[in-house]
């Protein structure tokens, strides 16, 4: 796992891109649960990004205690319903990790768009596509224009795994016309 690598590839996609100066990160490597509940509540983000470990039904946080590389696991349900208990509820959830597509069903019950990989994704295939996907959307693209572009990075790269991150989205929402960033009127 190459969180450092991936977090700074993100800020720097980010910096180089057209309405950099409407997103703002706020980032927590190595997260416990309670720091991402705590970032839910005074952030209050507009994307929750995941990097980690996961399984079909479960998230690994850190543990938050000296040990190496222990980990407290999250039930996928346990994580959405803390999305959904905030007021200001995100409007997009990405889990850039392992086998995470089956969470999305649960996350888009209750934010409108939620990405997830559909099997193991290597480390620089979901470095590429995580930080194409926010380039994308700081350059003002829709939400299904940044996921088909991060797509067609990896797959520009040579990388097998292009197929693999999967956009879910609520059913009254279209992923075509949902801009994360939209620059104010001049």
């Amino acid at each position: 796992m190459r969180v450092g690598q991936e977090q700074q590839r993100i800020r720097a996609a980010v910096q180089s891109a057209t309405h950099r100066d409407l997103v703002e990160l706020d980032v927590h490597p190595a997260a416990t649960a309670d720091v991402f509940l705590d970032a839910l509540t005074r952030f209050r983000p507009h994307v929750v990004h995941f990097s980690g470990h996961s399984t079909k039904d479960l998230i690994s946080f850190e543990k938050g205690e000296d040990g190496f590389h222990e980990s407290a696991i999250v039930s996928a349900s346990g994580f959405a319903r803390a999305i959904s208990a905030v007021d200001d509820k995100p409007l997009l959830v990405l889990l850039n990790s392992c086998h995470s597509a089956s969470q999305t069903g649960k996350l888009v019950d209750t934010v409108p768009f939620a990405i997830g990989m559909s099997d193991t994704i290597g480390d620089v295939d979901a470095i590429t596509y995580a930080a194409r996907f926010y380039a994308s959307i700081a350059d003002g693209q829709s939400v299904q224009a940044a996921h088909l572009l991060s797509q067609a990075a990896i797959e520009r790269n040579g990388l097998l795994d292009h197929d693999l991150p999967t956009l879910s989205c609520a059913a009254d929402v279209d992923p075509g016309a949902a801009k994360l960033v939209t620059p104010p009127p001049a």
